[in-house]
Parts: C-alpha cells; sequence; structure tokens
C-alpha cells in the first residue's frame, strides 16, 4: 500500500544517508582489528593471542572487508543494514568470547571491543532504531550470560553490566534521535515535492505535473504503439454556483467533484489533475475507444449522483459536467498538444448540446479550435 511504499523509502534515504559514516567505521573497524591483531601479539601472552588472532581474523576482519566492499558496490542498497547488523553482532560476540578467553587467564578488562561495536551499531551503521536495539540488546545479553558461564566475578560483571547497559540507554536516545531527525528532514522534503506537483484545495496533480506526465506517456505509447486519450471536464455553470453559494461552498463543490475524478482512475500510468479553476483534464493510457466513451459517460453520471444542489444551474437542479474526450490513434501523427484540442473542441461541443454531457471527438471535424468550431458546428 502507498504508506509502506512510504516507509520503504524512507528507509533508503535513511540508509543513503548515514552511508558515509557507515563507510568511515567500517574503514576505521578493519583498521583497529589489525591494530589489535599486533598488539596481542606483542603484548598478551601465547595463550591468549593464538587462539585470539585467527578468531578475530574469521568473526571480524573478514566480515568487516565484505561489509565494506558491499557499502561500495552493492547497487541495491535496502539490503545493507541487514548486512551491517549481522557483521555488528558477530564482531561483538567475537569480541566477547576473546575477552573470556583472556579472564580465564587472570587478564581482566579485555572489554573496549564490545563498548566500540556497540557504539557504531546505534550511531554510525546506518541501522534504525529496531535494528540497533536489536545489535546492542544481543551483544549487552550475551555479555551477562557469557560472565555467569565463565563464572566472572560479581565485581567484574557488575559494573560491566552498569556501563554497558548505559552505552545502550544512550546509544538508542541517540539512534532515535537521528532516526527522528532523518524522518522530519525526509517528510519536509517529501512534502515539498507533493505541493510543488499537487493542487492545495483539491490534493489532484496540479497542471504542471499534467504537462510533464503527458509528455513522457506519449513517448512510451509511440514507442509500444499505444493510444493515449485525453479528458478536459468542466463543472457547469459555476460562475452561477459561486454567485449563489458563495466562494467556500465552491471550494467544497469542487473538491467534490475532483474525489469523483480520481477515484475513477487507478492504473499507474493514468492521471488525473486540476487544470484550472472548475476545469479538470484526465489521461487514460491505451484505452479502448469504446471503454473511452462509456468512462466519460460513466463520470457525468456520477457527478450529478452527488446530489450537489445548484439552483443556479440551467440545465439540471444538481452539480453536473460537460466533458470533452479525443483519443490519439496507435500510429498517431499529431501531436500531444494537438490531441489536448481535439478534447477541449469535443467539450465544446458538449456545452453546444446543452451540457451535463460527454463528447468523443470525431475525426470528421477535423483538426479545429474551439475559437471556430462553433461556425463548424452550425
Amino acid at each position: 500500500d502507498e504508506s509502506g511504499a512510504l516507509e520503504a523509502e524512507f528507509r533508503l534515504h535513511y540508509v543513503q544517508r548515514m552511508l558515509p559514516f557507515a563507510r568511515a567505521s567500517l574503514c576505521l573497524g578493519l583498521v583497529l582489528v589489525i591494530a589489535v591483531c599486533i598488539l596481542d601479539m606483542l603484548l598478551l601472552p601465547r595463550a591468549v593471542f593464538e587462539p585470539a588472532i585467527p578468531l578475530r581474523i574469521v568473526t571480524m576482519l573478514i566480515p568487516l572487508a565484505a561489509a565494506l566492499s558491499a557499502a561500495y558496490m552493492l547497487h541495491d542498497r535496502s539490503w545493507l543494514p541487514y548486512l551491517f547488523a549481522a557483521v555488528a553482532v558477530s564482531a561483538g560476540l567475537a569480541a566477547q568470547w576473546i575477552d573470556t578467553i583472556a579472564a580465564g587467564i587472570e587478564i581482566r578488562g579485555v572489554s573496549w571491543g564490545v563498548f566500540y561495536v556497540t557504539f557504531n551499531a546505534y550511531v554510525a551503521l546506518a541501522l534504525n532504531l529496531r535494528q540497533s536495539v536489536f545489535v546492542g540488546g544481543t551483544i549487552f545479553s550475551a555479555y551477562i550470560v557469557l560472565g555467569i558461564v565463565a563464572g566472572a566475578p560479581l565485581q567484574q560483571l557488575a559494573y560491566g553490566i552498569l556501563f554497558l547497559g548505559a552505552a545502550n540507554l544512550i546509544g538508542g536516545w541517540a539512534s532515535f534521535t537521528l532516526e527522528r531527525s532523518a524522518r522530519e528532514a525526509f517528510d519536509d522534503k517529501h512534502e515539498l515535492v507533493r505541493l510543488t506537483h499537487t493542487d492545495g484545495l483539491t490534493g489532484l496533480f496540479n497542471r504542471r505535473t499534467f504537462d510533464q506526465h503527458l509528455r513522457q506517456v506519449w513517448k512510451q505509447a509511440q514507442r509500444e504503439e499505444h493510444r493515449i486519450g485525453v479528458i478536459v471536464a468542466d463543472i457547469d455553470h459555476f460562475k452561477l454556483y459561486n454567485d449563489c453559494y458563495g466562494h467556500r461552498e465552491g471550494d467544497v463543490c469542487i473538491k467534490a467533484v475532483a474525489d469523483v475524478l480520481a477515484g475513477s482512475v487507478s492504473r499507474p500510468l493514468d492521471l488525473v489533475a486540476r487544470y484550472g479553476g472548475e476545469e479538470y483534464v484526465v489521461i487514460l493510457y491505451n484505452p479502448d475507444p469504446l471503454f473511452l466513451d462509456e468512462y466519460v459517460r460513466g463520470l457525468c453520471k456520477s457527478v450529478v449522483d452527488l446530489g450537489i444542489e445548484h439552483k443556479g444551474s440551467e440545465t439540471t437542479h444538481t452539480i453536473s459536467l460537460s466533458i470533452g474526450a479525443a483519443i490519439s490513434e496507435t500510429y498517431s501523427s499529431i501531436t500531444a498538444d494537438q490531441l489536448i484540442r481535439q478534447a477541449d473542441d469535443a467539450l465544446y461541443e458538449a456545452k453546444n448540446l446543452g451540457r451535463n454531457r460527454a463528447v468523443v471527438y470525431r475525426p470528421e471535424w477535423g483538426q479545429q479550435t474551439t475559437a471556430n468550431l462553433a461556425a463548424v458546428l452550425i
């Protein structure tokens, strides 16, 4: 659905926003693992560094290198947070296992790697709050379990739980703040784009978006040898409605008709826009001529069925529409602008015939303009 698609778009936006930090974190992590391996060999007893170094290589160095490569090379970046989370969990658990080995021969306090992984999981690895809490919580829980199983002194375990727990709380708040800031920026940008492309009153696309979309689908229709249908609709005697009921009710009327039109299309390449004032336009991609005729007649009926009173109307006692439609041929030699003029000509004919009706442009009219069509039809 729309909300799910928007959330997926935000998650990808968040990954893109945080990716430079994640790359820096992974790169620094690689350097630190290599440095720690060197220090292990220089400073720790053989009984510690001999099992520790292969473990660091397998669970830290190789996963970090793979994650860093993916951060630069993977095209589908929606999967990166899951990869980063897996690497963080692997590194955090390995660091604790090495600490357990060291504690077994009376070397205490080798847990800086655990704090480093926890910090990065919350603020630097492009993980959202839920993912970072999962990583931090897994490492924290493993610390407690390994401490108990290894028989760590109560004093050491208590202090470790206190400080690592505090690091998770602070990290969780930092992750929440980062995600909220990113979401606010994303929402502001999305709203700005929406306002740029839509009409403020009706929520329909605006004329600029209509023009852009028509150019795009016109090119696609030419490549695929498909038809394009353009529909121009106008609320009958709307000036009289405003004079009779006021501009506020006029806005309500415009919105109600817009909702009917918006609800009549569902395909991705179809579009409904407010063209200006009480006028609307619709684009249908590759419609069948018979369907187009039935569709526009159905729109007229749906608007009348709204039952919006219009005492000033010279056509009906309720709000109604006049509609003009035109359809391009599969091997059309006309332009998109000419197709719009054909639909406009058909709209003029609908009004000439008494309004509250739909007319589809007839090729025998020729390429006229609304200015001189009246003379042709008399």
